[in-house]
């Protein structure tokens, strides 16, 4: 699995890097998530979580990007937590109103689940929805939910729906 886990990586970064920079204003966006991982139609797993999550990015025109995502969330229950690990690629829409950026996207991803040494792996679509606040020309907060689907179980007993709600700070690097 930690092989199919630093091949994921690998992909996203290689896409990262073969796309130029234009949007959000030619800035490479890195940033560090922590928020709440729900599974709401779980009858036989632990429903709530923390969620922790790493992002880069950048834009492909003025209004479209694409970014890669590592995030790990882990569902604490008496009978054995459930960790789950994503690594996935999306692309955003960004409306660009000066401080705020309302943004809608949509990502494939890679699932990894773990309870009670148990390991499975899925792969799962999503839906993003989320807004950028600009403290300056650096820093940005931000707060984003993502709606994952996994639309076969092909091997693990998740649940077809995760839902992930995140505070993010990002920070942008000049790229030109």
């Amino acid at each position: 699995m930690r092989s199919a886990v630093l091949f994921c990586a690998v992909v996203v970064g290689a896409l990262l890097l073969a796309l130029p920079g234009r949007a959000y204003e030619n800035q490479l966006i890195l940033g560090g998530s922590v928020g709440y991982s729900g599974l709401p139609t779980s009858d036989s797993l632990p429903r709530n979580g923390v969620n922790v999550g790493l992002t880069a990015g950048w834009g492909i025109n003025d209004a479209w990007g694409l970014q890669g995502n590592l995030a790990y969330g882990i569902h604490p229950d008496d009978e054995g937590s459930l960790n789950v690990g994503l690594v996935g690629i999306e692309t955003t829409y960004l409306l660009d109103i000066v401080r705020f950026v309302p943004f809608a996207g949509v990502g494939l991803d890679g699932l990894m689940t773990v309870r009670n040494r148990d390991v499975q792996g899925d792969f799962a679509v999503h839906g993003l929805l989320g807004v950028d606040f600009h403290i300056n020309r650096r820093w940005v907060l931000g707060a984003d939910v993502r709606g994952y689907w996994v639309p076969a179980d092909l091997s693990s007993d998740l649940d077809p729906f995760l839902l992930i709600g995140a505070l993010r700070v990002s920070y942008l690097i000049d790229l030109f």
